[in-house]
């Protein structure tokens, strides 16, 4: 049973591989960025376009769906450690909006963003600001966690 599983899921895996790139490969035929805009918006609303547009949609929306399904097949099977992952996210969410409230002091010019960007809204660079502040906080504490771990075993002995 368990062999046959892993067989199917690396075949879902190649298959869905295999689409990926063959859509991918699509945009190839696009446009390129001294094109009409004209030519640029009948791609845009094209077949080949909304091809991979809707391929990475549904693709993410599957893995979102299997993430929630894991998430409470867990939660069911094993509550207390799926209890731990909970905190985990509802202190990196606080951290954020913390984070994301406090602000920051970056505009599109102390960013040096290109005019072909265009100025970005403020809430767009706080946003952003916030989000990779709380990225690297996780990966603070968990380098932290990493060397750490070991001290805290030894001292328990």
């Amino acid at each position: 049973m368990k062999n046959d599983l892993t067989k199917w899921m690396n075949i879902l895996k190649v298959a869905l591989a295999v689409i990926g790139i063959g859509v991918c490969l699509l945009l190839f035929g696009g446009p390129n960025n001294t094109a009409e805009l004209s030519e640029v918006e009948s791609f845009r609303d094209g077949a080949k376009m909304g091809a991979a547009t809707w391929y990475t949609i549904i693709v993410l929306f599957s893995c979102v769906a299997l993430v929630l399904f894991f998430f409470v097949r867990q939660l069911i099977s094993n509550p207390k450690k799926t209890l731990f992952s909970i905190i985990g996210i509802v202190v990196a969410l606080v951290l954020y909006l913390l984070l994301y409230g406090i602000g920051t002091n970056d505009t599109s010019e102390t960013l040096a963003l290109t005019e072909s960007i265009g100025n970005v809204s403020k809430g767009t660079i706080t946003s952003t600001t916030a989000g990779l502040y709380t990225v690297l906080f996780g990966l603070v504490a968990a380098v932290i966690a990493i060397v750490a771990t070991p001290f805290i075993g030894k001292l328990r002995k």
